[in-house]
C-alpha cells in the first residue's frame, strides 16, 4: 500500500520515487500537465510515475525531469537515490554536474576569450557574462558576472539606455519576438511568470509586448547604436546555442558594414 503523497512542506524518509516526484513537482508551483510538457513527456507517464504505476522509468525520462524542474544539490540527490532504490540503477550524479557547471561555465569561457564583443545568456535572458569588448561597446557598468536580475530586455526598454538604438522600437520588436519564440516552452516557470510581470512595467514593454508575434528562433539580425565616443555603429548579431541544451546561449556582435568593420578594428574588437 503506497504511503499518502506528503505535502510540499515535508517528505518522509525513503519516500517512493512517484512521492518524490510530486513532491518537487509541487515545490515547484507545477502541475503534472506543466511539468509534461516542460520534460516533453505525456501528463499520462507523469501521472503514472507519481502514483506508482510505473516501476520502471529510463534514465532518459529521469534526466528530462531534471532538467525541467532545474534540480539541484539536495533536491537532485533526493530524486536520484529515489530512483536508485526504484530501479537498482544509478545515476552518473558526478558527470551530470560537471555537464550542469561545463554549460555555464564553458559559454562564459568562449566568452572571456572572444576578441568580438560577447556575452553569454541563460534560458530566460539573464546575462551571465560579458566580456571586455561588450564592456565597451555598450557602455553598461556591469560586472563581468552580473547578477540574475541583470536580463538583457530589461536593459534594451530602459528609458535611460534605449535612446543610443537607432531606430530602438524595430530593435525592441525583434528582440521581444525572439524571446517569446524562445521562452514559449517556459511560460509555465514562477520565475517566467515574475519576469514577465517585472517587464510589463517597464515603459511601451506592454504596447510592443501585446502587439508583436513570436519570432522564429535565433536568426541573425541587423541593427544600428550611436556610441559617445565611436559614433554609429551597424551591428549584426550571431547566435551560439550548445547541441542538445539550450540553457545558455552566447550572442557575439560583429560588423554590418565596411565603417564599423574599421572601428573594430582599430579598437582591437576583431581576431587576428
Amino acid at each position: 500500500m503506497r504511503v499518502p503523497q506528503p505535502d510540499q512542506q515535508q517528505l518522509p524518509a525513503n519516500a517512493a520515487f512517484g512521492d518524490v516526484v510530486s513532491f518537487l513537482r509541487r515545490k515547484h508551483g507545477l502541475s503534472q500537465g506543466q511539468l509534461a510538457r516542460a520534460a516533453r513527456l505525456s501528463r499520462t507517464y507523469i501521472y503514472h510515475l507519481e502514483t506508482g504505476k510505473r516501476l520502471a522509468p529510463s534514465v532518459r525520462s529521469v534526466r528530462a525531469i531534471m532538467r525541467a524542474l532545474d534540480l539541484h544539490g539536495e533536491d537532485r540527490l533526493l530524486l536520484s537515490q529515489a530512483f536508485a532504490h526504484l530501479t537498482g540503477s544509478y545515476l552518473d550524479e558526478e558527470n551530470d554536474t560537471l555537464d550542469l557547471l561545463d554549460q555555464r561555465e564553458l559559454a562564459a569561457l568562449l566568452v572571456r576569450n572572444s576578441a568580438f564583443p560577447a556575452h553569454s545568456l541563460d534560458r530566460l535572458w539573464h546575462i551571465s557574462a560579458w566580456n571586455t569588448p561588450a564592456h565597451e561597446l555598450f557602455e553598461l557598468n556591469l560586472s563581468p558576472t552580473p547578477s540574475e536580475s541583470t536580463q538583457l530586455l530589461t536593459i534594451v526598454f530602459d528609458p535611460k539606455y534605449r535612446a543610443r538604438f537607432r531606430p530602438w522600437e524595430e530593435l525592441a520588436r525583434r528582440l521581444l519576438a525572439e524571446f517569446k519564440h524562445n521562452t514559449r516552452s517556459l511560460t509555465y516557470l514562477p520565475e517566467y511568470r515574475s519576469l514577465w510581470r517585472s517587464l510589463r512595467t517597464l515603459p511601451d514593454f506592454r504596447r510592443i509586448a501585446d502587439s508583436s508575434d513570436p519570432g522564429w528562433g535565433t536568426a541573425s539580425f541587423v541593427f544600428q547604436m550611436r556610441h559617445s565616443r565611436l559614433g554609429s555603429l551597424t551591428l549584426r548579431t550571431s547566435v551560439t546555442v550548445f547541441s542538445g541544451a539550450s540553457d545558455y546561449s552566447i550572442v557575439t556582435y560583429v560588423p554590418g558594414d565596411q565603417q564599423t568593420l574599421a572601428t573594430f578594428a582599430a579598437n582591437g574588437w576583431q581576431a587576428q
